[in-house]
């Protein structure tokens, strides 16, 4: 399933489903899809599919699809970012940093580039969303506490991130953790180690790379993060970007008002941010 947090005209967002060009209403399951992951409904939301009230994709609007208690990000997982940062070392073990759920915005939710930012970048990222407590968890207990996966865009100030490794102030201006357009469950996507993931701006492909190139795959980066603090249901952990980040392209590419990011990833679908300022 491919489920969606939308509204319509100015009703409350609820809980549905994408059902080709069409939106399944399943709000009658669950209020939310956090309340839908902590209470193991996925069952009844499956059983109510068929019967739910549809409306045209174009009439309503998407929004994150949660709010996660925690967003942990993986920084240089991808061997290709890796080798495209001229002061990057080959990591040995996983690397985090935290994005704010304050940060968390929907799709076509424009983005304000704020004045201090002169170097505001982009970052598709492969994400995974809890779906069961984990805390020291093995490798072989996470691939079944994974509810599914979505796309988060690690938006970034480069000058304010790399000013005396100020990592959090960087990725955590107001709208820089774009989450969507949904949250696909694992039976829809059995495989997330081959997942071809893009980035266009403008129209202009500039990354484009695979979850085959992992220097951690999911089972390693979850129980590295879990035995350091508990990861609970509706938490989010992404996976790293492929090369093709602006700071690191030569000219350098930078977001600019009236940009128009847009992130994709096979079997999960496209998450457009237009920059605005």
């Amino acid at each position: 399933m491919k489920l969606v947090t939308f509204s319509q005209g100015t009703a409350a967002p609820r809980l549905g489903a994408l059902d080709g060009d069409q939106v399944a209403d399943l709000s009658d399951v669950a209020p939310t899809l956090l309340v839908l992951i902590e209470t193991g409904g996925l069952p009844k939301a499956r059983a109510a599919l068929a019967a739910a009230t549809r409306h045209p994709l174009g009439s309503v609007r998407l929004h994150a699809p949660l709010r996660p208690g925690k967003v942990l990000c993986s920084g240089i997982n991808y061997r290709s970012h890796a080798l495209e940062n001229p002061k990057a070392v080959m990591p040995t073990e996983p690397f985090f940093f935290a994005k704010l759920p304050s940060s968390v915005c929907g799709p076509d939710t424009p983005v304000f580039r704020h004045p201090r930012v002169a170097q505001m970048d982009y970052e598709v990222e492969f994400a995974a969303v809890i779906g069961a407590r984990l805390h020291q968890a093995t490798e072989a207990e996470v691939m079944p506490a994974i509810f599914g996966y979505t796309l988060l865009n690690d938006v970034s100030a480069r000058d304010v991130q790399f000013k005396d490794n100020q990592i959090t102030l960087g990725k955590n201006f107001a709208g820089y953790a774009p989450i969507g357009p949904c949250v696909v469950t694992t039976d829809a996507l059995v495989n997330p180690n081959s997942v071809r993931l893009t980035t266009h701006v403008n129209g202009q492909k500039l990354q484009d790379g695979n979850t085959s190139d992992w220097l951690f795959p999911l089972p390693r980066l979850i129980s590295f993060l879990s035995g350091v603090m508990p990861l609970e249901p509706g938490d989010i952990v992404t996976t790293g970007t492929p090369a093709g980040v602006g700071v690191f392209r030569n000219p350098q590419v930078f977001l600019s008002p009236g940009d128009v990011v847009e992130i994709a990833a096979e079997g999960i679908g496209t998450l457009r941010t237009p920059i605005s300022g």
